[in-house]
Order: structure tokens, then C-alpha cells, then sequence
């Protein structure tokens, strides 16, 4: 980085005049106090305790530069079948050409870059959510650059029973880029919704993804959110996603993260309302000396919410796994329920995971638990299924497999079981990890 401003913001503003919706004030004036944090904050280091355990190494060392409008390239296909909808993100901009708008009523796609240029406020006021800037700083890099993405919308009462897929592919040209995909979602009174959102790239290009979801649920709404991580070997992946649940609102989340040199995913939520119940799962998988941090945090801000949190792990070489899972039950949220778990295997000496679950209680009528475990594979285990006839090598896969498998089986949604349990399969195979 240089000494002076972040070269990811230098000729920012004249950049910014001339991004979508800058003649809107509400607009821009949301880049340019997001691109003022993000120069007083700078990228997060070890003595932001919510990075303690992650560095964003090539962020710091080299000349990234905002990713080009481009054609899109060959979208990896995940055997998920038929869906209402298919949208694609280039480089975080919305490729209309190449997606498949929906013809369902009640769900409507736009561009982002369109809802920019209309100052629609509903968008701006979803995508305004407050966020601790402290905590998660590449959310103000993405605010300075806010440009296109996606915008979801789910009319009252609609059930889109197929589910809404959105890729988010990167395509890098000359030295680093990074692209900003956004995505908004929008669930009215009793809506319900599968979204699933991918990230790819090449596999050995130097390339950075700061993303970030935000979602508006109405009361009684239902989001099944599931997220397939699958970056390049070599880029530095960040997205986060924010969500309330209101009253009597569900919300089913899974998180797969498969790729990428350094990655992370962030998910908030907030139960706002009664009723209000959340599954937050998910399994990791890295080898060679990436970095895969899983960060989530849950506030109950209402009483009688229930959420639930199992993830899984491996690690081999000398890879680095991360779980920060935080849950604050505020003080006037009594009679809730708050679980927590995470396990991990280590398939090497020098593989490390740091595992830090949090529970800040402020309410006394609450059943709350957290629990962290890590481990190597059981020889034991090894050995039962070697005096069945079973050799080694398939031995250890079958235990791998079943291991993310557990988490995997949590999923509601069939397809999106079935096609993420492929994905996780066929990532073990051909790394030689099972």
C-alpha cells in the first residue's frame, strides 16, 4: 500500500462522478463518506480482534485495481437442475445477455446499476443497513465503489418454488483486479424464496472479490440462502451478508467454501421479531497454505427466537482454517435458543485452526450452547472399515466425505444437497485429500 492514499481509492472521486446514479445526492454521498472510512480505517490488521487470525496479505502488497466491464466467460455448471432463475455478475456487474430473467410472477430481477441511476429508495435504504465499520472495513472499500449487482424482489405472499441462482464470476485481465459484485434482496409480507449464490474464478489468476448481500425480509417471510465459495487457487475472496429475520420469519443458511488463496465469509443477523427462527450451517475444505475464515454473528434482539449453528472443517498441508461465531442476546430478549458448533479435522501436523465462539448474554431466560472440537481422522474408524474388505485410500475418503456430509445433509432444498455434495466430493478427489 502506499504512504499516502489507499491505492484502491486514489482518483476516487473523479472516478466516482461518473459511476451510476452520482447525480442523485443520497447516492453520492453514500460512496464518498464509505471511501472516507475506508482512508481513516485502511485494511483490517492483527490488532482489529475480528482479523486477529486472517491477514488479506496480497491486498496489501499489491497494485490491485478495479476489475474491467467484460464478456462473460464459460459459468461452471453445478448439476443444480431447473431453476426460476439464473443471473450472472461479471466482474460485479449484471450481464443481462447472459442470464436467465425469470417469468414467474412476483419475482422481479434489475439491475442495480439501473436502481442507482432512478434513486430508488427502497434499495438505498436497504443497502444503507447499518454495519461496524471496525469490524467488517471492506465494506466500506465495496460502498466507495458501489456500481451494479443485482436486485432480488419477492412480492407479498409469493412462494417461488424453484430456486433463484446467482453467479458471480470473475474474469481478470492485465495484473490484479478486484471487482464489488452486490447483491440486493428484497421479501415482501409472507414471500419465500432458495437463493443460491456462487462465486468463481480461474484457477491461477491473482484476483480479489469484496462482495456483500444485503436482505429485507417482511413478516412470516422464508429465505433459503445457500453460498458455493469456489475462487481460483490463488484470489482473495471477502463477502459478507446481512439479514433481519423478522417476526415469525425463517431463514435456512449454508455456507461452502472450497476455494480461493485467503478467503472469507461474513454472515449478520439480527432476530427482530417473535417467532423468528435461523439455521446458519456450512463446511470448509483447504489444502496448501490457503486461508478459509467463517465469521458469523447473531443478535437477538426479540424474545422467542430460536437459531441454530453446525460447522465443519478440513485441513491438510499447511492450511489455516478460522471460525468466529458470535451470538449476543440483548437484554429484553428472553426465551430464546442459541446453539452453536464447530468441528474440525486435521489431516496435517502443520495445519492449524483457531476457533473462537463467543456468547454475550444479557438476558436470564435463554438455553444457549457453544461447543469447538478438532481432531485427526480415528484410526479406529480406519480400521473397521480395512477388516471389511475396504482399502485404505477409500477408507479415508469414505470418512472425509461423511464428515462434510453431516453438515451437507442439513440443507432443506434436495438439489442444493445433492449438487454441494458433489461439489465437496469432487473437490476432495482431485486435491488427493480423500
Amino acid at each position: 500500500m502506499s504512504q499516502g492514499e489507499p491505492i484502491l481509492l486514489q482518483d476516487h472521486a473523479a472516478l466516482a462522478a461518473a459511476l451510476p446514479g452520482a447525480r442523485h445526492p443520497a447516492v453520492a454521498a453514500r460512496r464518498a463518506e464509505a471511501a472516507d472510512r475506508f482512508r481513516r480505517l485502511g485494511l483490517p490488521h492483527a490488532r482489529v480482534e475480528a482479523w486477529k487470525y486472517t491477514r488479506l496479505k496480497d491486498l496489501e502488497a499489491l497494485p490491485f485495481a478495479r476489475a474491467e466491464a467484460v464478456p462473460a466467460t464459460a459459468v461452471p455448471d453445478i448439476g443444480l437442475g431447473a431453476v426460476a432463475a439464473r443471473v450472472l455478475l461479471v466482474n460485479g456487474r449484471f450481464d443481462a445477455a447472459a442470464s436467465e430473467l425469470p417469468a414467474v410472477p412476483g419475482l422481479t430481477v434489475r439491475s442495480l446499476k439501473d436502481c442507482l441511476e432512478a434513486g430508488d429508495a427502497a434499495v438505498l435504504e436497504l443497502l444503507d443497513r447499518d454495519v461496524d465499520e471496525t469490524q467488517a472495513p471492506l465494506a466500506a472499500l465495496a460502498g466507495a465503489w458501489l456500481e451494479d449487482g443485482a436486485v432480488l424482489s419477492v412480492d407479498a405472499g409469493v412462494a417461488v418454488d424453484l430456486p433463484v441462482e446467482v453467479v458471480c464470476l470473475a474474469v481478470p485481465g492485465e495484473g490484479p483486479r478486484i471487482a464489488f459484485p452486490r447483491l440486493a434482496v428484497m421479501l415482501g409480507e409472507g414471500a419465500s424464496l432458495t437463493l443460491v449464490e456462487r462465486f468463481h474464478g480461474p484457477a491461477d489468476a491473482v484476483y480479489a472479490v469484496d462482495a456483500a448481500t444485503d436482505i429485507a425480509m417482511g413478516a412470516g417471510a422464508a429465505l433459503n440462502h445457500y453460498v458455493l465459495q469456489a475462487e481460483g487457487a490463488a484470489a482473495t475472496h471477502v463477502s459478507a451478508a446481512r439479514c433481519d429475520v423478522p417476526a415469525n420469519g425463517r431463514y435456512e443458511g449454508f455456507i461452502l467454501q472450497l476455494g480461493g488463496h485467503v478467503a472469507r465469509r461474513e454472515t449478520r443477523l439480527r432476530m427482530m421479531g417473535a417467532g423468528g427462527d435461523a439455521k446458519l450451517n456450512g463446511a470448509y475444505a483447504a489444502t496448501d497454505d490457503a486461508v478459509c475464515d467463517t465469521t458469523t454473528e447473531i443478535r437477538h434482539v426479540a424474545a422467542e427466537t430460536t437459531t441454530d449453528q453446525v460447522f465443519k472443517g478440513i485441513l491438510d498441508d499447511r492450511s489455516r482454517g478460522v471460525f468466529q461465531g458470535r451470538v449476543n442476546v440483548q437484554r429484553d430478549a428472553q426465551r430464546i435458543v442459541g446453539n452453536q458448533l464447530h468441528n474440525a479435522l486435521l489431516l496435517s501436523r502443520k495445519a492449524e485452526v483457531d476457533c473462537k465462539p463467543e456468547l454475550l448474554i444479557y438476558a436470564d431466560d435463554v438455553k444457549c450452547s457453544h461447543g469447538a472440537t478438532c481432531g485427526e481422522l480415528s484410526e479406529e474408524e480406519i480400521f473397521y472399515l480395512r477388516s471389511r474388505g475396504i482399502d485404505a485410500a477409500t477408507a479415508r475418503s469414505l470418512l472425509l466425505e461423511a464428515f462434510l456430509g453431516a453438515a451437507i445433509d442439513l440443507i432443506g432444498n434436495p438439489p442444493v444437497k445433492a449438487a454441494f455434495a458433489a461439489r465437496a466430493a469432487e473437490w476432495l478427489a482431485l486435491r488427493g485429500v480423500a
